[in-house]
């Protein structure tokens, strides 16, 4: 039998006291210029979560539970991948120089920029997100967050950063709007810069449950006219945009696997699908709590029946050329 629900635990590795959903920060325009006064960005609650009050197509919450999910995630993504990012961002940038400026493109919480800042406290970093849910007092002195929308024309000079982090925009954005999200991030990237794009896969190679529950995130998806295969396009989206392809790696996760990485996708996945219930619940046709946490609960017991459940990932590193 596999593992329940109840038995998957997950410590807390940032305090709350660093990501509160109500901080303020710095808002920034499409002119370029900071406001005047500080604001908040504005979230609606929706079942019990809070989420994003923007006309973003994002769908996961912005509340204190799903930060905590993602900073388990971005640990369980560094273990994957055996770092923040891929080595051969050294072979193009030089992490160590004061004057290397860095993006963190959609920071959430912002345990990855803050991750990298600790290991080189030299550079430069910026996070950005359309919501202000990273921290404002607890920062690395080489760290910035700012509010911002891709879709928009960033507050950035053409050729500003030399590094760019693009992660897990497949519930953000609709098919349309990755050509506009990669053409902004080539413009502000250097000649010679680096971009490295995560996304994930659908689940797959589990019995019916999985099959059933994989193809509705499918359908659903479409119908939102978001893009469910994204991650295995992105090289030739990068490629139209104008960059050059370095590397692309995929790696397998089998969520049955007793190992620590695999355990902690597997608690990530439950926890995507309990941030998403507001949505999800329809499609699966279920109606209260109580309902939906059995679906959870034999969502995790699934995961690790034989065939077990797998998710991918994929990292591709890409260039801008050089001029």
């Amino acid at each position: 039998m596999g593992t329940s629900l109840s038995s998957i635990r997950k410590k807390r590795v940032l305090s709350r006291s660093s990501q509160q959903t109500s901080t303020t920060a710095t808002h920034i325009s499409s002119s370029g210029g900071a406001s005047s006064q500080q604001e908040k960005s504005t979230s609606t609650v929706i079942d019990g979560r809070t989420f994003h009050n923007t006309d973003s197509i994002y769908w996961l919450p912005n509340d204190d539970a799903e930060n905590d999910r993602l900073v388990g995630q971005h640990f369980a993504m560094k273990s994957l991948f055996n770092g923040n990012f891929n080595t051969k961002v050294l072979d193009y940038v030089s992490m160590d120089d004061r004057t290397t400026q860095v993006l963190d493109c959609g920071c959430g919480p912002g345990t990855w920029i803050m991750d990298v800042a600790t290991d080189y406290p030299n550079c430069q970093l910026t996070g950005i997100d359309i919501s202000d849910v990273f921290p404002t007092t607890i920062r690395p002195p080489n760290v910035q967050f700012e509010i911002g929308n891709v879709l928009s024309r960033l507050p950035y000079e053409d050729n500003t950063f030399d590094f760019i982090n693009l992660r897990f925009f497949i519930l953000a954005l609709r098919k349309n709007e990755w050509s506009t999200t990669l053409q902004e991030l080539y413009r502000i990237l250097k000649p010679g810069g680096v971009i490295e794009s995560m996304e994930c896969g659908q689940l797959s190679r589990g019995r019916e449950f999985i099959d059933d529950l994989a193809g509705r995130v499918v359908t659903f998806m479409e119908s939102r006219d978001q893009d469910p295969w994204i991650a295995q396009k992105i090289p030739g989206c990068l490629k139209t945009a104008g960059f050059e392809i370095i590397e692309t790696t995929t790696k397998d996760i089998y969520l049955g696997k007793s190992d620590s990485i695999n355990r902690e996708f597997l608690w990530d996945v439950i926890n995507i699908y309990k941030s998403i219930k507001p949505y999800m619940a329809a499609q699966l046709n279920i109606q209260g709590d109580k309902e939906y946490d059995e679906f959870l609960n034999r969502l995790a017991i699934e995961c690790q029946q034989e065939p077990q459940a797998m998710w991918d990932m994929t990292s591709t590193l890409a260039r801008k050329p050089s001029m």
